[in-house]
C-alpha cells in the first residue's frame, strides 16, 4: 500500500513538471532593445540590427552587455543568389559592427563569433 502511494506521488510530480513549459524556464522572453531581430542562444541574447551604412550586433547576458573585445566575428549574408561577408569588430560594450555590407529583405544571415577560448557561436537570421 505504501509503495502504491509513493508511486502515485512520483507520477503526480512528473505530471506537474511536464506541464511547465521549457520556454518559461529559458530567458528567451527578451525583447529587442535596438530595433533589430533578436535570437537567444548559448545563454546569451544576440540582436542583429540593420543600420544605414553598417550592421550592428548587440550581445547581452540577461540584460548585461557582454565584453565584446574578446570576440572575433564574421557575418555572411545570402541574398538573391549573392553571398557577401564582412568582419564583425568590437564597438563598445556589448556591440560589434560590420561596415560595407547591407542586409536586404529576404536575406539569410549567419553570424559566427569566436571567444577567447576558441569557442565558436553561430546564430542564424532570416530577414
Amino acid at each position: 500500500m505504501m509503495m502504491k502511494k509513493q508511486l502515485l506521488m512520483v507520477l503526480a510530480i512528473m505530471g506537474a513538471l511536464a506541464l511547465v513549459s521549457p520556454v518559461a524556464l529559458s530567458h528567451s522572453d527578451a525583447k529587442p532593445q535596438h530595433g533589430g531581430v533578436l535570437h537567444s542562444k548559448y545563454d546569451l541574447n544576440f540582436e542583429l540590427v540593420r543600420e544605414a551604412d553598417s550592421i550592428s550586433l548587440y550581445v547581452d547576458d540577461h540584460g548585461e552587455p557582454v565584453d565584446t573585445t574578446a570576440l572575433t566575428g564574421q557575418i555572411m549574408i545570402l541574398a538573391g543568389g549573392e553571398r557577401s561577408e564582412a568582419a564583425l569588430v568590437a564597438a563598445g560594450a556589448g556591440k560589434l559592427i560590420a561596415t560595407g555590407v547591407h542586409i536586404p529583405d529576404g536575406a539569410r544571415v549567419v553570424v559566427s563569433l569566436t571567444d577567447a577560448d576558441n569557442k565558436v557561436m553561430t546564430v542564424r537570421y532570416i530577414f
